[in-house]
């Protein structure tokens, strides 16, 4: 049982074996790394497993993934890993996981496209079950039902899920809006929720990305408009640049580039594997000689190229950043372009977004982006889309998902404001654990979780308190002090030699000197019959320097003696 993970606040008397148990391991606090845990009885299911990118605190660290520690135990109760869509927060941590738990993994077409080529890097797939399920279909276990229903999102094929088990009905929404006029023709199946909410819904978790956007999120097809209007007023080479996961607007910017006599031409590995998988499940119906390899655009002229590019986010080694350095062997930016950042500024990015813009503004391109431009339209619904979600589904109970605190705690009182009880309208974030019984809903514990670092092919090897000594590093520098002492005699034969990093110019005689004037003193003054003790002598030298940098600079480094046994 999971609560044998439960840390605190939980008796025996507060756990029912008649009850449903979900315990968020991740995406009920912050953006990213979605990962749920539904168990009834002997039967334990996940929804979605995925990643969030780092913070800035946290230096050097490439992803994050959640710590599944608390089912390791229970994995042989585990039947599948139910997947709602094919974005990297809902499904990038799979092949870090995945090989922990080994179950089957169930997604509709392109999900299961997406995470196949994905495991197929980490040579997992040989060894992985995939299994496609259409909307509309069902996954049946013992003490579950999952259906899958179609709901809009900016990736194709996303799906909510409803959840029968023996102690009530669960809707989980999974990301989605509620759109009317959708490129791809997909719509959220809102007759299906108002068929579940009349039959009886215990509890619905729904996405809180945008509850505090009010009103309604705008159609994609206005967004087709948008882009209809840049391809009239351009006269030069259009530049577009947007997620690559985002292959309904993909889809539809190549066809108008057709309209416009325009051949594409596609930079950028996620976006090649991308659009190469939407083609081979034939989601994608592009017109013929519309693509082009991005060596071809140099023969052709201004007019009618258009390429599509990573770099929304200003990656440093994206398409168009090597573009606004001048370091792109493809193209270089002039005056007669037109550059389209088709994508929202991700919190965090936005410095590096606005650098990547002024760059390229420098080099004369005409340079579009929210707010200045219609460009982008999100793929999570506003306030009054949640509400028709909720007036609809009609649940007893409520989790908000999907959010940071404040989302959460937003959307639970929007729940309340629309109809249910102030009670039943519980804000659970990442490691408690909730159960739905006969008595309503509660959360009866906390179980232990946290988050996995994975630098390059480290996976858990880099932990908060290697964090603590890069920020360190990065705030304060370092200060190596190489001293040769003979072993016998205890006579300092080289040195000190002494090099700061990230502190002060080498080149600061002033300080320099002080520095190595205050090391030879401590130097000299330990007694010749001690100098063998290393430990003593690297105590002394830290605490020198220690003082000397604390009292000159107001700075506190790393200080690392090194002492060489001659």
């Amino acid at each position: 049982m999971l609560t044998e993970q439960i840390i605190s606040g939980v008796t025996s008397n507060d756990v029912n074996p008649e009850g449903l148990r979900l315990l968020p391991l991740g995406g009920l606090g912050e953006i990213g790394m979605n990962l749920m845990v539904l168990e009834y009885a002997d039967e334990i299911f996940i929804i979605d497993c995925g990643l969030m990118f780092p913070e800035p605190y946290m230096l050097g660290v490439d992803i994050v993934i959640p710590d599944i520690a608390a089912l390791l135990s229970e994995k042989e109760r585990v039947k599948g890993i139910i997947l709602t869509h094919g974005h990297e927060d809902h499904i990038g941590a799979l092949p870090f996981i995945l090989p922990q738990l080994k179950v089957p993994v169930y997604g509709t077409q392109l999900t299961i496209a997406m995470v196949a080529r994905r495991l197929e890097e980490h040579d997992l797939l040989s060894e992985s079950e995939l299994n496609v399920v259409n909307p509309g279909e069902t996954i049946a276990t013992n003490h579950f039902l999952i259906e899958f229903i179609a709901v809009v999102h900016s990736i194709p094929q996303g799906v909510a899920l409803a959840i029968t088990t023996p102690a009530g009905v669960v809707i989980h929404s999974g990301d989605f809006k509620i759109d009317h006029t959708p490129l791809s023709g997909e719509k959220t199946d809102l007759n299906r929720f108002a068929e579940l909410g009349n039959e009886g819904v215990d509890l619905l978790l729904a996405d809180s990305t945008n509850v505090e956007n009010a009103g309604y999120s705008v159609s994609e097809a206005e967004v087709k408009k948008a882009f209809t209007g840049f391809l009239s007023a351009a006269s030069g080479r259009m530049i577009v640049t947007l997620f690559a996961s985002n292959l309904n607007r993909i889809q539809e910017i190549i066809r108008l580039a057709h309209e416009f006599g325009r051949k594409v031409a596609i930079l950028g590995r996620s976006l090649h594997n991308n659009t190469l998988i939407a083609r081979e499940i034939d989601l994608f119906d592009i017109p013929a000689d519309t693509l082009v390899d991005i060596e071809e655009i140099a023969s052709l002229p201004p007019e009618e190229i258009l390429v599509i590019t990573t770099g929304s986010q200003g990656e440093p080694f994206s398409g168009l950043s090597l573009m606004a350095s001048g370091n792109s062997k493809w193209l270089k930016v002039d005056s007669g372009d037109t550059i389209i950042f088709s994508s929202r500024f991700i919190p965090g990015n936005e410095k590096a977004i606005s650098n990547l813009i002024n760059r390229l503004s420098r080099l004369g391109a005409k340079v579009l982006y929210r707010p200045i431009a219609f460009t982008h339209a999100s793929g999570h619904a506003f306030r009054d889309e949640l509400a028709l979600l909720h007036n609809l589904v009609k649940p007893k109970h409520f989790i908000p998902i999907h959010g940071e605190y404040r989302h959460l705690n937003l959307h639970a009182e929007l729940a309340v404001r629309l109809g249910v009880e102030a009670g039943r309208s519980q804000v659970v974030v990442d490691g408690n654990l909730a159960q739905l019984d006969e008595d309503g809903l509660q959360v009866i514990g906390q179980v232990e979780h946290g988050k996995i670092l994975i630098d390059g092919k480290g996976v858990g090897e880099i932990d908060f308190a290697t964090l603590h000594d890069r920020r360190h590093l990065s705030a304060n520098g370092m200060v190596m002090i190489v001293v040769g002492i003979n072993e016998s005699s205890g006579e300092i034969v080289y040195g000190p030699e002494i090099t700061t990093k990230g502190l002060i110019a080498d080149e600061n005689e002033i300080i320099m000197d002080e520095l190595y004037g205050t090391v030879a003193v401590v130097l000299e003054a330990i007694p010749t019959a001690e100098r063998s003790d290393w430990i003593e002598v690297k105590a002394v030298l830290r605490r020198a320097v220690k003082k000397y940098f604390r009292t000159t600079l107001d700075k506190k480094p790393i200080i690392l003696p090194v002492i060489i046994e001659l």
